[in-house]
C-alpha cells in the first residue's frame, strides 16, 4: 500500500494542490515553493503532529482568521494488499482507499473521513443510534438484500453490524457495493480506537534540521534510538532480572554481566539491520550499539549508546561528521519499521505450538507487515558530491523494494537521474499560491511533436549535467554554445542585472539540434524558458568548400535547420527588436521569449568596438570561430566600455531578466525595455 496522490488545502503556501506520486518522487523548486510543506502536512495526516493558526494559508500576524478556516489533507492509497483491505474494511474495498483529515482552526478539532464502499442501503442502518430502530431498518433492508441473514428476534447492535460487514466482505457481492463519500473514519485513524492505518503503512519524515546526534546517539525518552531498540532492551533486561533475582539476590556483579550480554544480543539484531542499510551510504562504516550497566543498583536498567567504526576507528556518533550522522539516522529510521527480516529473526514458537502452527503464524505476520513511506528533506545535506550521487542511487534502489515508497525534497541536481525524470514534481510559488508540474517522456513528446525516443535520448545525454540546473532555476535561457553563455552572463552583470541573483540559468545545449527538445522538456515542467538560436546566415561564407554546389548545399542546410527552429517558436511573441515573421537572412529579432541572431553572437559582438579591441590585445579575433577562448571572451566583456555595447545585446539581456520575473516589460521609446 502506497500513496498514489496527495491533496492539500489551506496549509501554509499550499492553497489547493494535488500531487500524484509513484514509488519514487523527487520534489524540486525554489526555496519557499512548498516542497517541505507537503512533507509536514503528511506528517500531521499520519502522525498527528501539532497544527496551529500560523499554518493556515494566508495567515497574517495580528489579523483574525476568516470564519471557518480549515486545513485539509487528503491521501489516496493504491496497491492495497489483501491484509490492507481486511484491516481497512469498508474503506479498502475499492481499487484505492481515499482518506481525508480536516483541522478546524476555531475549535482545534480534527475530523477524518474516507470514501467507503458499503452495501446498498447499509449506511442508513449504520447511522441509527437506537438499536430498536436499527433492528427495524435491518428487517426492511432484508426485503431488498435477500441474502442478508435472518438474525435472532432481538439482535444486538454488534450482531447487526457484523452481519452487514460479512455480506460486504463476500466476493460475490463486490459488484453491488456503493461508494459512500466522506464516511466517518475517525475511529480508523486512531483517535477513538486502534490506528488501523498505521498497521497498513508507516510514514517516516527525516527533516533537514534536527539534533541528529541526540536522536541516534542515546536511548533517551522520545528519541529515534529508543523507538528502534526500546522494546528489545526492556524485554531483554526484565526477563533476565526476573529469572536471576529469584536465585541470586546478592549476586549483583553476575546480574550486571548477564544483563549486558542479553541487551547486546537483543540490540545486535537491529545493529545488523542498520549496518546492512548503512553500507551503501558510507562504505567501510559500521555501527555497534553498546550497553552500559551501573556498578550497583537495586534495579539494574541498561542504557544504550551508538558508536560508529569507520576504517577501524571507533567513536561515539556525536563525534562523527554530519554526513555520517545523517546516514546513521536514515538507516535507523528504515530499521524502525518491521520487515520480513526482523519478523523471522524475532519469531519464536509459543508454548505448546507445533511447527506447522508456528510457521502459519509467522506467515500471517509477514503478510501483514506495514509498508513504509520515507520522506527526506534535503537528502544532499552534509553529503559530499560523490557521496550524494551514491546516496541518490541508493534511495532509488530502496524505492524499488516491495512495500517501500521514497519521497525527496531536494535542491541538488545529483538527485535527478535520467531514469527518474518522470518522478520529478516541480513546485512554483507565484502570488502567494503554489502550483505543481510534472512530465514524462511521453507527455513531452506529445506536447512538442518530438518523438519519445528523441526526448528520452536527450534527457539521458543531458541529465545529470549542467542542464539539470535548469530544473531548479526560476527561468532558463537556452543557448547553442558556451560562448553565448559566457558573454551573456558577463554582459548581464555589466548591466547591473546579475542573472544568478534573479534565479536564471543560462544553459548550453552544444548546437542547434538540442534547442528544440531542451525547450520542450523545460516547458513541460512549467519552467519559463528563453531560447537563443543562431540564424547561421553567414556560416557557409566563412568556410571553404570544394565547389559552388557544396557551398550552396551548406547554405541550404543552415536555412533548413534555422527554419525548423523558427517553426516551433510562437508567432504571437511580443517583438522587442527586429520583426516577425522571421525568415532566413533577416536581421536579428529579439522577442519576449526568444532571439534569433542573423548569424551568431560573434557577428553581434563585432559591432562592439571596445570588446573587439580587448580580444585583439590578447591575440584573438572574432573572425576565427575555431579559436574561442572563453576566459578571454569573459574578460573582454568586463573590460570593454558600456557606451558602445550593441543595443541588441542590451535588449537580449533585459528580455532574459524580465522572463525570470514572469513579467512582460513595456517597450521604451527606442524599442528597448526600460
Amino acid at each position: 500500500m502506497r500513496i498514489a496522490s496527495i491533496t492539500i488545502r489551506n496549509y501554509r503556501c499550499l492553497k489547493d494542490v494535488t500531487i500524484h506520486v509513484d514509488e519514487y518522487g523527487v520534489f524540486i523548486g525554489t526555496n519557499g515553493s512548498g516542497k517541505s510543506s507537503v512533507f509536514y502536512a503528511l506528517d500531521w495526516f499520519f502522525n498527528g503532529t501539532p497544527l496551529s493558526e500560523t499554518d493556515i494559508h494566508g495567515y497574517k500576524e495580528g489579523e483574525s482568521l476568516p470564519s471557518g478556516s480549515t486545513i485539509e489533507v487528503g491521501v489516496t492509497f493504491a496497491d492495497l494488499t489483501d491484509k490492507d483491505r481486511e484491516r481497512l474494511e469498508r474503506y479498502g474495498r475499492g481499487d484505492c482507499a481515499e482518506i481525508r483529515r480536516s483541522w478546524y482552526a476555531e475549535n482545534k478539532q480534527v475530523n477524518t473521513v474516507g470514501n467507503a464502499k458499503q452495501g446498498p442501503g447499509f449506511v442508513d442502518v449504520r447511522a441509527e443510534s437506537s438499536v430498536v430502530t436499527m433492528r427495524q431498518k435491518y428487517a426492511e433492508l432484508r426485503a431488498s438484500v435477500y441474502d442478508l441473514p435472518d438474525l435472532a428476534r432481538s439482535p444486538s447492535k454488534d450482531d447487526i453490524l457484523a452481519a452487514l460487514s460479512t455480506w460486504e466482505s463476500a466476493a460475490q457481492n463486490a459488484a453491488s457495493l456503493i461508494e459512500v463519500a466522506d464516511s466517518d473514519a475517525t475511529q480508523m485513524m486512531g483517535w477513538n480506537g486502534p490506528n488501523v492505518l498505521r498497521e497498513c503503512v508507516r510514514f517516516i519524515l527525516i527533516p533537514a534540521a534536527t539534533s541528529i546526534a541526540g536522536e541516534v546517539g542515546t536511548a533517551s525518552k522520545g528519541t529515534t534510538l529508543t523507538e528502534l531498540v526500546g522494546a528489545f532492551m526492556s524485554d531483554a533486561s526484565a526477563r533476565v532480572q526476573a529469572a536471576w533475582l529469584q536465585k541470586h539476590a546478592d549476586a549483583v556483579s553476575e546480574l550486571a554481566t548477564e544483563i549486558r550480554s542479553s541487551v547486546d544480543s537483543a540490540t545486535g539484531v537491529q545493529a545488523v539491520r542498520i549496518n546492512a542499510r548503512l553500507a551503501p551510504l558510507v562504505p567501510n562504516a559500521s555501527v555497534r550499539l553498546t550497553s552500559t550497566v551501573p556498578d550497583f543498583a537495586p534495579k539494574l536498567d541498561a542504557t544504550i549508546a551508538t558508536v560508529v567504526t569507520i576504517d577501524g576507528i571507533t567513536n561515539d556518533v556525536s563525534r562523527q561528521g554530519h554526513g555520517v550522522q545523517r546516514a546513521v539516522m536514515i538507516a535507523m529510521f528504515q530499521a524502525i519499521v518491521p520487515d520480513a527480516e526482523l519478523s523471522r529473526t524475532t519469531h519464536t514458537p509459543q508454548d505448546g505450538e507445533d511447527d506447522a502452527t508456528s510457521e502459519a503464524r509467522l506467515a500471517d505476520t509477514l503478510s501483514g507487515l506495514p509498508s513504509i513511506i520515507v520522506a527526506i528533506e534535503e537528502p544532499e545535506l552534509y553529503q559530499h558530491p560523490i557521496r550524494a550521487r551514491t546516496f541518490a542511487r541508493t534511495l532509488h534502489e530502496l524505492s524499488q523494494q516491495p512495500g517501500v515508497q521514497v519521497l525527496l525534497a531536494t535542491h541538488s541536481p545529483y538527485f535527478v537521474q535520467p531514469e527518474q525524470f518522470a518522478a520529478l514534481r516541480r513546485f512554483t510559488y507565484t502570488v502567494g499560491v503554489t502550483s505543481v508540474a510534472n512530465a514524462s517522456f511521453a507527455s513531452v513528446a506529445a506536447s512538442s511533436g518530438i518523438s519519445v525516443d528523441r526526448v528520452q535520448k536527450a534527457i539521458t545525454a543531458n541529465v545529470p549535467t549542467e542542464f539539470s540546473e535548469g530544473f531548479f532555476a526560476d527561468a532558463v535561457a537556452l543557448v547553442e554554445g558556451q560562448t553565448d553563455r559566457v558573454v551573456l552572463e558577463a554582459a548581464a552583470r555589466k548591466l547591473g542585472s546579475d542573472l544568478d541573483n534573479r534565479g536564471v540559468a543560462i544553459l548550453s545545449v552544444e548546437g542547434k539540434g538540442g534547442l528544440r527538445v531542451a525547450r520542450a522538456i523545460l516547458k513541460a515542467l512549467d519552467i519559463p524558458t528563453y531560447l537563443l538560436a543562431d540564424g547561421d546566415f553567414g556560416s557557409s561564407d566563412r568556410k571553404t568548400y570544394k565547389d559552388d554546389a557544396a557551398t550552396t548545399q551548406a547554405h541550404e542546410s543552415h536555412r533548413a535547420s534555422t527554419e525548423r527552429i523558427v517553426k516551433d517558436l510562437p508567432t504571437s511573441s511580443r517583438v522587442i527588436a527586429g520583426a516577425l515573421p522571421y525568415s532566413f537572412g533577416d536581421p536579428t529579432v529579439v522577442c519576449a521569449d526568444f532571439t534569433i541572431w542573423r548569424d551568431d553572437i560573434e557577428e553581434e559582438l563585432g559591432a562592439w568596438t571596445s570588446f573587439d579591441k580587448e580580444l585583439q590585445d590578447v591575440g584573438i579575433t572574432l573572425s576565427d570561430r575555431n579559436n574561442k577562448n572563453l576566459l578571454a571572451y569573459r574578460n573582454a566583456v568586463v573590460a570593454a566600455k558600456d557606451i558602445d555595447m550593441p543595443e541588441t545585446l542590451k535588449v537580449v539581456v533585459n528580455a532574459i531578466a524580465a522572463l525570470a520575473a514572469q513579467e512582460a516589460s513595456p517597450v521604451g521609446p527606442a524599442g528597448d525595455p526600460p
